[in-house]
């Protein structure tokens, strides 16, 4: 799997692996339901071989993770890289010239094209030698609906192999701070000291509460936050960030705390975390 530009090993817990390591991306050797992070298979792929990468977008969810994988594996292997839209008729719909539109605004300096072509197999053969095919999982647009339907096989027809990619949603692993508390005993004052936020209140990773910032700033000097801390909202880390935002609105901007399974505090989660795609595949 891909956590930032670090490769790392899946164990036996892939769900767990991708949490404590912030993973993006797991690579794997077939499609599956697995969702907690996005999934990129290789087919015939070899670096040393490698020409030039071409990601085949659409309609589908998964284009923009197809353009961003091909431009980071043009980046990393230093061979050129662009994202085509292949659509059958003549001339492209407006839904394809807005795609396109769309992922240039992503990908500012990627090379980003409407391509004619009869079939889904006779866009793939015309690829340069050499050239690395980069498309997303079933769904969505032609050239998808082609490549995994009757004509699965077009896939070996790529000269350069292929990776098939899988979004799944940014979840909240990928995003939070660490799991930065202050024990139930120390005193405002220590905490002013070191911020005027909200504060997580912490016994041995096990969350008490959360003392806002307006609290914290109202209350005496000598208080204990352990005695200030409210019931706090909380996160698990494989929540989505959509709810997560959610959550932060509800709570008029609070910083929530992240707890996983057995009741430990593993992060923290604040408003305008980054969205990992952006970070890890835009960038």
């Amino acid at each position: 799997m891909i956590s930032g530009d670090a490769a790392i090993q899946v164990d036996s817990d892939p769900a767990a692996t991708c949490i404590r390591t912030g993973a993006g991306l797991i690579v794997s050797r077939r499609l599956s339901s697995f969702d907690l992070c996005s999934v990129a298979v290789p087919s015939g792929f070899s670096a040393d071989e490698t020409a030039g990468v071409v990601a085949a977008v659409g309609s589908g969810p998964h284009s923009s993770l197809a353009a961003g994988v091909a431009r980071r594996i043009g980046r990393g292997l230093g061979v050129p890289a662009r994202a085509v839209y292949a659509h059958g008729s003549s001339e492209p719909t407006p839904a394809a010239v807005r795609i396109v539109q769309d992922l240039d605004d992503q990908f500012p300096d990627l090379n980003i094209e409407t391509v004619s072509a009869a079939s889904p197999e006779a866009m793939v053969r015309a690829l340069p030698a050499g050239t690395l095919l980069v498309v997303g999982a079933p769904g969505g647009s032609w050239f998808q609906r082609q490549f995994f339907g009757p004509g699965a096989r077009i896939k070996h027809k790529a000269s350069g192999g292929t990776i098939v990619v899988k979004a799944a949603p940014a979840r909240v692993y990928q995003v939070m701070g660490p799991p930065t508390a202050f024990g139930p005993h120390m005193r405002v004052a220590d905490a002013l000291a070191v911020g005027t936020g909200d504060v997580v209140v912490a016994a041995e990773s096990t969350l008490l509460g959360v003392v806002p910032a307006a609290t914290l700033g109202a209350a005496d000097l000598d208080a204990e936050l352990g005695a200030l801390a409210g019931e706090a909202a909380f996160l698990a880390p494989e929540e989505t960030i959509a709810y997560a935002r959610d959550l932060v609105d509800d709570t008029d901007g609070m910083t929530i705390p992240v707890v996983d399974g057995s009741g430990s505090l593993v992060g923290v989660y604040r408003a305008g975390a980054v969205d990992p795609f952006g970070s890890q595949w835009v960038k």
